[in-house]
This record gives C-alpha cells, structure tokens and sequence, in this order.
C-alpha cells in the first residue's frame, strides 16, 4: 500500500513538472519570437524615437531570455546555441553589448537619424 502512494505522488510529480517545462519552453519560444521579430523592425525604423523604442524592447527582451534560462538546466542545454548567440562572440561586442552600447551612445546624443 505504502509502494502504490509513492508511486501514485510520484506521478503526481512528474506530471505537474512535465507540464512546468513545457510552459517554460513555450514562455522561451516567445521570448525568442519578440527578439527576432524586434530585430527585423529594427531594420525598418525611420527616425529617433522608434529606434530607441525598438532598441530598449530589445534590452528588455534579452534580459528576460536570460532570466529564463539562469535557473533552469534543461532549457539551458536546450537553448544554448540561441543564448550564445546573443550574449557571447568571438571577438568584439556580442549582440546584447550592441544593444547596450547603442542606448548609451543615444543617452549621450549621438542619434543615428
């Protein structure tokens, strides 16, 4: 009796965390979405304050990408390729610096329109 409760908690268990990951990885699949789709706005702004605005969307999006991921092992391997891809490089800046550097660069009055 005692075996059949564990195994029915267990269960219990492993069915609300299979359910906590795929939430997680559907919340990570939109993040994901949103920065790809604000990179390609990013393309299309046509003056200062929709630049700004898409720039400070994207800051925020990857902060919340990161954040996703920082406690969660599995969707860390799962999306370590797209990570790395925004927040480290070979050399030079990585695309979330560029980000960053451009807001800076903004703040101190340097406008690319």
């Amino acid at each position: 009796m005692v075996y059949l409760l564990t195994n029915e908690r267990a269960s219990i268990y492993l069915g609300v965390l299979s359910y906590f990951y795929r939430t997680m990885d559907k919340q990570t699949e939109k993040v994901i979405k949103h920065i790809k789709d604000l990179e390609n706005r990013l393309g299309y702004v046509d003056n200062n304050l929709r630049y700004i605005k898409v720039i400070q969307a994207l800051k925020y999006w990857l902060e919340k990408f990161a954040d996703l991921l920082s406690n969660n092992q599995a969707l860390q391997r799962e999306y370590q390729a797209t990570y790395l891809s925004y927040f480290y490089t070979g050399c030079g800046f990585s695309f979330y610096d560029r980000v960053c550097n451009s807001i800076l660069e903004y703040k101190y009055g340097n406008r690319p329109f």
